[in-house]
């Protein structure tokens, strides 16, 4: 059953008013390719900091300091993979990817 002149009219304000409040979920939805739902260093950096975090239980636990300081720039290097893009495209008033 095909629309009417109403239905087809209510349909193109509803796709422009889409297109006004979140372009970039309208230009998912028109190209059928779904954006990534994780930004790019979510694994690297969540590995990263998950040996970080075994570091400095492991040198806390041990006399070895090297091990805790090791642990520690590991996982802030591990958070800086897990919020660096996120971080920097908001500072440069972009959307981040992904």
């Amino acid at each position: 059953m095909p629309m009417s002149n109403e239905e087809r009219r209510l349909l193109k304000e509803l796709e422009l008013g889409l297109i006004a409040d979140d372009p970039h979920l309208a230009m998912e939805l028109l190209s059928g390719y779904p954006a990534r739902r994780f930004p790019a260093g979510l694994l690297p950096g969540m590995a990263v900091a998950l040996i970080g975090v075994v570091l400095i239980v492991a040198g806390v636990g041990l006399p070895a300091p090297g091990a805790v300081v090791l642990g520690v720039l590991l996982l802030g290097l591990g958070a800086c993979l897990l919020l660096g893009s996120t971080v920097l495209a908001r500072s440069a008033g972009r959307q981040p990817t992904g």
